[in-house]
């Protein structure tokens, strides 16, 4: 990890006014990949190794009427696409408003050449489903790494050149 200040400045201040109840508000540069949309929903999700573990569990999430976030670190991309469907065949995004994506840090290269990049990849596992998708949100295993409040409210607007992540 590169360190910069100012990155590390920035998570700490959002970090301070999710701790104070003070309103968060990010405004990400639009990806490429982003699918354009708005959404409004209660956040939920974290780490998407996590996340495939609680499945079938007691603690597995509920993602109905919820914008689900995932990020990553350390796993080659099948493992990726392997959880990332397992979520799929579980239902994770039949009733999803919409899906952020965070760091997808340090992924592993395969020994055999994987011909897509993560960001196709997802879009590939959730073309079906009719809710908007933002890339690079700064928040996972980075020193850019903004908070979130999980189970709050929040709603998204995704559009060509910037995107927002706006809490109730």
């Amino acid at each position: 990890l590169l360190f910069d200040p100012e990155e590390t400045k920035q998570s700490i201040e959002t970090f301070r006014k999710a701790l104070f109840g003070e309103a968060l508000r990010y405004e990400i540069n639009s990806s490429e990949y982003n699918k354009k949309g708005d959404a409004e929903g209660v956040l939920v999700g974290g780490n998407l190794s996590i996340l495939q573990s609680m499945l079938g569990s007691e603690s597995q999430i509920n993602t109905d009427g919820s914008i689900l976030f995932i990020e990553e670190i350390g796993e080659y991309k099948y493992h990726i696409d392997r959880m990332l469907r397992s979520l799929k065949r579980a239902g994770y995004f039949d009733n999803c408003k919409g899906l952020i994506v965070g760091d997808m840090s340090n992924i592993k290269k395969n020994t055999t050449a994987w011909g897509s990049s993560i960001e196709q990849l997802i879009l590939e596992v959730v073309a079906e489903f009719d809710f908007p998708v933002l890339f690079n949100f700064p928040a996972g295993h980075e020193t850019d790494n903004r908070a979130l409040i999980l189970g709050k409210t929040i709603t998204m607007n995704i559009k060509s050149t910037t995107s927002e992540v706006i809490f109730k």
